[in-house]
């Protein structure tokens, strides 16, 4: 299931529908827009007020995760910086009374935002610092710090202040930048309305951020289908909290459904993902599989002898190949590679069962299944030995040594399951077709809230250097709504076949 940036926005409880309200956002690769910000408090609730009145109550699962993640902990050490000048929380943007607001994030590693708020009240209940005052436009604002988007002479501040007001706007900016580029947009007359109905809806150009390698770092985002200008908005459907999105351009082919209880299950149309991800959960499930896994052969050390030369197998004072870290051999990968070269599967679909067993399944030719068991048998004995394939019901199994299964194949009409032994593919569901239909994936995040222990052992402890993918980026999404039980994702080919609709269902208990 992958995350877009979307949805890290839009993970707080819904409202009912507020009318359309402007903003005067720049141009910018992220646009927030809140059209009614009295309905919008009154939908906040739990750690997420909490979070935002800057009181979190200890073990709140929101500001917990939050800190775990890296974006997290890098905002908030900024965050403090920005506060120092301006120690504003969500009350007190509430004693503004705000009919709407909006946020535009111009750019991520500098922390370059503005944000725009619509108030009626004639004097602000508590004034930022005066600093230096400025004119631009006619309008006076002041410059209290520069941040990263002015070049700041400090480097260990991106978050600067700047702010102004203008008709019933107030504007606060972390970048002189910033601030001059929305003054200019209001007294354009333009900005930024809600572009889909909602308590909250979102803007984003998928090509600048995939261009901007902070934001690529930090965020996950998949291939396909999120290029251009993307659409997102929070609401309410049939009392359950619904994200809709919405994008243009290149849709990809029909998807596939099929039934497969569990803790999760999906159908990805990228085909290019099948390989990864076929090696990693099955062929090599460990974590770093390496390019070139057979080991090289060299020859035995002689034994005549210390003239002769180290009479010993393994020296513990000298590391395993040294000097040839290039050294190995591609061996079984190479046939995969020209098998895939015959033919590459358009999608690929995944189930994961309650026993956490994995399974993957694709669309193949009949004709090609032969090498595809060749191919998978020349795996199976690199890692394990002389293979044997034994028919179990209508599924082939690949044991090695006393009878132990490594890998198991089974033909499901125009589609392949694979699984790590047959007794998985007992009820392999078959595939089926849907034409406007182009990705789907469920899961139980209960289940996969339950790893967190066993992921940390295998990952390790927290570190600021690195990111620990399932500890850090995973679990600390899902911190980020504690009381979501589980989540589904349905995208469709819209009507004109020019664009892409797409659903998340966030579940709770009952």
């Amino acid at each position: 299931m992958r995350v877009t940036a979307a949805g890290l926005l839009l993970l707080l409880v819904p409202a009912a529908f507020p009318q359309e309200a402007a903003a005067p956002l720049p141009p910018a690769p992220v646009r927030v827009v809140i059209p009614d910000v009295a309905a919008f408090d009154a939908a906040l609730t739990g750690a997420y007020r909490r979070a935002l009145r800057g009181d979190p109550s200890p073990g709140d699962a929101v500001t917990a995760d939050w800190r775990l993640t890296p974006v997290g902990s890098k905002l908030e050490r900024q965050w403090s910086l920005f506060a120092a000048h301006l120690p504003w929380t969500w009350d007190e943007i509430l004693k503004l009374e705000p009919r709407s607001a909006g946020l535009a994030l111009l750019s991520v590693g500098s922390l370059e935002a503005v944000l725009v708020l619509d108030t009626p009240v004639a004097a602000l209940p508590i004034s930022p610092p005066a600093g230096v005052a400025r004119a631009h436009g006619g309008v006076t604002y002041h410059l209290v710090a520069p941040g990263a988007g002015d070049a700041s002479p400090d480097p260990e501040r991106r978050m600067g202040l700047a702010w102004a007001r203008s008709a019933s706007w107030l504007f606060l900016a972390s970048s002189e930048r910033a601030l001059l580029l929305a003054l200019d947009t209001a007294r354009a007359g333009s900005g930024a309305r809600p572009p889909l109905p909602g308590l909250l809806a979102v803007e984003l150009d998928m090509d600048a951020l995939r261009a901007d390698p902070y934001f690529r770092r930090e965020f996950l985002f998949g291939d396909g289908g999120d290029e251009g200008r993307v659409l997102a908005a929070l609401r309410i459907e049939d009392g359950r909290l619904v994200e809709v999105r919405e994008g243009r351009g290149e849709v990809g082919p029909p998807g596939v459904t099929f039934d497969a209880p569990g803790v999760a299950a999906g159908w990805e149309p990228d085909g290019a993902g099948l390989w990864p991800a076929l090696r990693s959960a099955l062929l090599d499930p460990v974590p770093s599989p390496p390019q070139k896994p057979v080991p090289p052969l060299a020859p035995l050390p002689p034994v005549a002898g210390p003239a002769g030369g180290d009479r010993y197998l393994v020296n513990f004072e000298r590391p395993p190949f040294a000097g040839r870290a290039e050294a190995g051999e591609e061996g079984d990968l190479a046939l995969w590679r020209g098998l895939w070269a015959r033919h590459q599967p358009a999608g690929w679909g995944f189930a994961i069962g309650a026993d956490l067993s994995r399974r993957i399944v694709f669309e193949w030719p009949a004709a090609l299944d032969p090498e595809l068991e060749r191919v998978c048998r020349a795996t199976v004995e690199r890692r394990g030995g002389p293979a044997a394939v034994v028919p179990v019901g209508d599924a082939r199994e690949l044991r090695v040594g006393p009878a132990l299964p490594a890998l198991a194949l089974k033909r499901r009409g125009d589609f392949v399951w694979m699984a790590a032994h047959a007794a998985a593919l007992e009820d392999a569901p078959t595939p089926r077709r849907s034409p406007d239909l182009l990705r789907w994936a469920r899961s139980d995040l209960r289940a996969i809230r339950a790893e967190a222990a066993r992921w940390e052992r295998a990952e390790g402890p927290p570190a600021p250097e690195r990111v620990r993918p399932f500890s850090d980026r995973i679990l600390g999404l899902l911190g980020w709504m504690p009381t979501t039980t589980s989540l589904s994702v349905e995208r469709r080919r819209t009507a004109d076949g020019s664009g892409w609709t797409e659903r998340v269902v966030f579940g709770t208990a009952e």
